[in-house]
C-alpha cells in the first residue's frame, strides 16, 4: 500500500512537471511569434467595442457576491475570427468579454468562440492542432483530425461561413470555470454570450458541404465582400447608425464532485441543456466601436477574475482544464506584442482588397474572390 501510494504521488509530480514544460514551451513559441509578427496569440483579425453590462434583476442561479442583482459595469467585447485576416473565410469565430471599459485590467474576463465544441480540449491535442497550424494550416490539420474525430467534430460545429454581422452569432466559454456561491459550493460553470433576441438559429452555420471538409477555408469563389465587411457592419451600426447591440450572457452550472473527475469536464463533451439549462446572468449593450489603435492595445487575461470565479488548473496534458494553463500563458504573448509596438510601431488595419500581400489562400486559389 505505502509503495502504490509513493508511485502514485511520483507519477502526479512527473505529469505536472511535463504539463509545466509543454505550457512553457508552447508559450514561448506563440510569444516569440507575438514579438516577431505583432499578432496576437489567436484571433488577430478583429474588432472591439464598448458598452454596459448589467447583471439581470432576479437572478435564477445560485446566490453570487460578484454578480449581485441589478449590478453594473462598463465594458468591452471584442470579436475575431481564427488564424485568418478574411472575414469572408470559414472559420471560428470569438467574443471576448471584459467586464471593464480598459485596455487590460479588469475584475473579470471571459473568452467564448462559437460552437459548443473545440478542436481541442486539453494540451496534449492542443499541440496536434498546433503543429499542423505551424506546418500552415488547411491540409495540414488533417493528421490531427484523422487521429481525432472528436476533433473533426469541434471543427464542424465551431467553424462559420459568410454570417451576417458578429451580433447573430452564439459564443461559448466551453471550458469550465469556477463559481463559488454565497453557499459555498464549488460549482463549474461554462458561459455563452448570446445574441438578445437569440432565435436559436445562429447566422454563418456551415452548411453540409462546409461541414464535410471545414479545413477548406477560403472565401467562396463568387465572394464580393471585402476583407473587413464583418468588422464594417459592426462599426456603421454602432458609429453611424448608432443602433447599439444587445447580449445577453448565461451560464450553466454543474456541483463539482469531491472525489474524481468525471467525462462532462472535458470541453469534447457539451451539456444537455434539458438538464443543466442556460441561466441569464447579465445583459450587455454595446455602443461604440473602438478605432484601430485602441482595439490593437486592449488585451484579455483569465487571471482577471474575482476568488469567487476561479480558474481550475490542470495536472496533466491530458486534463481537461489544462486549456487553462495555456489560455493563462498567453500573457507573455501579449507582453512580446505590446513590446514591439513599443519598440518598432503598430500595424496599420487589414486591408480590403485580397491582392493585398498579407492576403493568404489555403490552398491556393487562381485568383483571389472580390479582389
Amino acid at each position: 500500500m505505502a509503495e502504490q501510494i509513493l508511485y502514485d504521488w511520483m507519477e502526479s509530480i512527473v505529469q505536472r512537471l511535463q504539463l509545466r514544460a509543454y505550457v512553457a514551451g508552447l508559450g514561448g513559441v506563440i510569444a516569440l511569434n507575438s514579438l516577431v509578427t505583432q499578432q496576437r496569440m489567436s484571433h488577430e483579425n478583429g474588432i472591439t467595442c464598448r458598452g454596459e453590462l448589467h447583471v439581470v434583476d432576479d437572478p435564477q442561479f445560485p446566490e453570487h457576491e460578484f454578480f449581485t442583482p441589478g449590478r453594473v459595469f462598463s465594458c468591452r467585447v471584442r470579436h475575431g475570427a481564427a488564424s485568418w485576416r478574411d472575414d469572408a473565410k470559414l472559420v471560428v469565430r470569438s467574443g471576448s468579454l471584459k467586464f471593464a471599459d480598459a485596455r487590460g485590467e479588469s475584475p473579470l474576463d471571459l473568452l467564448m468562440n462559437t460552437g459548443d465544441v473545440p478542436l481541442f480540449w486539453n494540451v496534449r491535442n492542443f499541440w496536434s492542432f498546433m503543429k499542423g497550424t505551424m506546418g500552415g494550416r488547411g491540409k495540414d490539420w488533417l493528421p490531427d483530425l484523422r487521429a481525432n474525430p472528436q476533433a473533426l467534430r469541434g471543427g464542424t460545429v465551431s467553424v462559420r461561413r459568410d454570417p451576417e454581422s458578429f451580433a447573430d452569432m452564439v459564443y461559448n466559454s466551453q471550458v469550465c470555470f469556477g463559481f463559488v456561491g454565497v453557499d459555498g459550493i464549488y460549482r463549474y460553470a461554462r458561459y455563452r454570450l448570446a445574441p438578445a433576441d437569440f432565435d436559436g438559429v445562429e447566422s454563418g452555420e456551415p452548411n453540409e458541404q462546409d461541414r464535410s471538409h471545414p479545413w477548406l477555408q477560403n472565401p467562396l469563389a463568387d465572394e464580393t465582400r471585402n476583407r473587413n465587411y464583418l468588422k464594417d457592419e459592426m462599426t456603421t451600426r454602432l458609429n453611424v447608425e448608432h443602433r447599439p447591440v444587445g447580449y445577453v450572457l448565461q451560464v450553466q452550472l454543474r456541483e463539482r464532485p469531491s472525489s474524481f473527475e468525471p467525462e462532462w469536464v472535458s470541453s469534447a463533451f457539451p451539456w444537455d441543456e434539458t438538464v443543466t439549462p442556460f441561466h441569464d446572468v447579465a445583459v450587455v449593450t454595446l455602443t461604440e466601436a473602438l478605432d484601430h489603435a485602441e482595439a490593437q492595445l486592449t488585451w484579455f487575461d483569465l487571471s482577471n477574475h474575482p476568488d469567487s470565479l476561479p480558474v481550475p488548473l490542470g495536472r496533466s496534458i491530458d486534463d481537461p482544464h489544462s486549456l487553462n494553463d495555456i489560455r493563462l500563458a498567453g500573457k507573455w504573448a501579449r507582453r512580446a506584442r505590446l513590446y514591439s509596438y513599443e519598440k518598432r510601431g503598430m500595424p496599420g488595419p487589414i486591408p480590403d482588397s485580397r491582392l493585398a500581400p498579407d492576403w493568404i489562400a489555403a490552398p491556393p486559389m487562381a485568383e483571389p474572390p472580390g479582389s
